[in-house]
């Protein structure tokens, strides 16, 4: 049996991004979101490392023209609890600790980040993903 080979696939900036922030998504995992785009897990996993120190390929830091500003800022409550599924034979994953951040940017993308996220991170990844 003669087996193909496969071309190494050339993921974009913006690709690289879009994949990065679905991981990201509360509820969400690496693998999962590897899995269903055909990927390897340790790439994403490299991506993402990348886009919180800022040092991946192609993302440019872009200074900003006008000072920082104050922005308004909703405080939400917390939605009620969903109602307990039955037990499942497979244990599920820990539930995330700590709040999540939602930034709705101007080309109307959601960015929904951990509160721990190092701000200049934060910052980075709303330039790159605001173009």
């Amino acid at each position: 049996m003669i087996s193909v080979v496969q071309r190494r696939r050339r993921w974009t900036t913006e690709q690289k991004l879009v994949l990065v922030e679905e991981a990201m998504r509360p509820g969400s995992s690496v693998a999962g979101v590897a899995d269903r785009h055909g990927m390897s897990r340790s790439l994403l996993f490299e991506w993402r490392r990348q886009a919180r120190e800022g040092t991946m390929p192609g993302l440019v830091r872009m200074e900003p023209e006008v000072p920082p500003t104050l922005v308004p800022v909703r405080v939400v409550e917390d939605p009620p609890p969903r109602p307990q599924a039955p037990a499942s034979p497979r244990p599920e994953r820990p539930a995330r600790s700590g709040a999540t951040i939602e930034l709705v940017l101007r080309n109307g993308r959601v960015l929904r980040v951990s509160e721990a996220i190092a701000p200049e991170v934060l910052g980075r990844l709303a330039a790159a993903l605001d173009s």
